[in-house]
């Protein structure tokens, strides 16, 4: 089907024939074929179970390579328990492509993304044109919520970067032999406790140690680093635009309910007009949305949860969700830059070691 931009979006987007022309099914196969990495201009993605057994609506996405981490990364850089298959409890797998993110991109260099990444802008215009020139000055590019607090479902880097090395260490070191009033703009609605909630974005508590340590005891400033090296992308703005249109409140259920309406329907409809609002709003101004699971975590089930327990019900035909997926593909944003975050000097600085109590 062709969807043509409405009057009120062409002078944000403009129509352009998609850079790929395989079918799902030839892409998925492709990549369950091993290629050795040949430059730093990679895409990295994890499944803890393989390609197949991802939901339909992920293969969607950015389908991820089920060719096994030790095809690219030694034994040595990797927890037992990830090994040996030992990693346990509510989180396994979220857990499991945080211990192979910085690794890879260390090793690599490339962008770290979760598969429940729905990609609107090209990864080149998000951030890599800047990371590869010489004359700009950063060297990764992530997602910033507030402060120090990332998003790491999405992060890119230059190969051998020392602060994605570092920002590591914390994570492995501690788990290497174990076998099993900033915040105002998020509102998720968490039912589990901090502890609990902080357990789940464990990584995201060692980029913030490493922005806050003034020296790591080897004269590497790193959170000189963090505010001069790193493209900070405005999460909000770019990545939760969902969010950011319709509110926090109920957005799973709201943005499930929203893709599934018909574009014949009536457009007078309050739904409908909200259905209009966010997929065009999102493909003009988001560079990628980031369908959360949050499972367990929150009380209303999330988009991702429920696309999971719903067949192919992101992409319905002659939907709104058929829409995004379609505009995500043959559309073009007209606006050059991305909304950024300044990097912001921490209140308090550190004087520890990386890994001191």
């Amino acid at each position: 089907m062709h969807f043509a931009i409405p009057p009120e979006y062409q002078s944000e987007l403009v129509a352009t024939e998609p850079v790929e022309l395989r079918s799902d099914e030839e892409i998925l196969s492709s990549l369950e074929q091993y290629r050795p990495v040949t430059s730093e201009k990679n895409i990295w993605a994890f499944w803890d179970s393989g390609l197949r057994t991802m939901p339909s609506w992920c293969q969607r996405n950015i389908p991820g390579s089920p060719n096994h981490v030790l095809k690219f990364i030694d034994r040595e850089m990797l927890p037992e328990a990830f090994l040996s298959g030992t990693m346990d409890g509510q989180h396994a797998g979220q857990h499991a492509a945080d211990c192979i993110r910085g690794p890879l991109l260390f090793r690599y260099g490339g962008v770290s993304m979760d598969v429940g990444c729905l990609l609107i802008r090209h990864i080149d215009r998000i951030c890599w044109d800047l990371l590869a020139d010489p004359d700009s000055p950063y060297e990764i590019a992530v997602p910033v919520l507030y402060g120090q607090t990332i998003a790491n479902h999405f992060v890119a880097a230059r190969k051998n970067n020392v602060f994605i090395e570092k920002c590591d260490n914390p994570l492995l070191g501690f788990i290497k032999d174990i076998r099993y009033d900033d915040a105002t703009d998020f509102h998720w609605d968490w039912k589990v406790p901090v502890t609990q909630f902080l357990e789940y974005i464990a990584q995201v508590l060692c980029w913030q140690r490493l922005c806050l340590i003034r020296d790591t005891d080897d004269e590497f400033k790193s959170s000189e680093y963090w505010q001069h090296k790193i493209l900070c992308i405005n999460a909000l703005n770019d990545v939760w635009g969902g969010e950011k249109t319709l509110g926090f409140d109920g957005i799973g259920p709201r943005m499930y309910n929203l893709l599934t309406i018909r574009l014949d329907a009536d457009p007078d409809a309050t739904d409908y007009k909200d259905a209009y609002k966010l997929v065009w709003r999102l493909l003009s101004k988001s560079s990628f949305q980031k369908v959360t699971r949050a499972k367990n975590l929150t009380h209303t089930p999330h988009l991702g949860t429920l696309w999971d327990q719903n067949e192919g019900q992101d992409c319905v035909a002659g939907s709104f969700g058929e829409l995004l997926r379609y505009g995500a593909v043959h559309f073009r944003q007209k606006r050059e830059k991305i909304e950024r975050k300044e990097a912001c000097e921490p209140r308090t600085l550190m004087e520890k070691g990386l890994l001191e109590a």
